[in-house]
């Protein structure tokens, strides 16, 4: 497991997109007490809140701690590889 990448949208309409990675996941391991593989068959809402808050501190994307973080998120998705929109496109746009 090398990331993980989350979408999270807030309350207020506004979203963030973060990819958890090595950092997170030792400190999700510290905090739980779990191995992150434990991820995967024991999914809990506030493990994949916490993975996603601690990326977004990590990233400058927030500065709010994990607790009053929670209370802004009104969803939050694993984002799936074949979700991604890619940024560039061989498509011609005209001109």
């Amino acid at each position: 497991m090398m990331k993980i990448r989350l979408e999270v949208k807030h309350l207020d309409g506004s979203g963030t997109d973060v990819s958890a990675s090595v950092p997170d996941f030792i400190a999700f391991e510290r905090r739980f007490d779990k191995p992150v593989a434990s991820f995967a068959t024991d999914a809990r809402i506030e493990y994949m809140c916490f993975l996603a808050w601690h990326a977004a501190k990590r990233q400058g994307k927030t500065s709010v701690e994990f607790d009053p973080w929670l209370e802004t998120v009104g969803e939050l998705s694993i984002v799936e590889e074949d979700d991604i929109v890619p940024l560039e496109s061989d498509q011609h746009t005209g001109g």
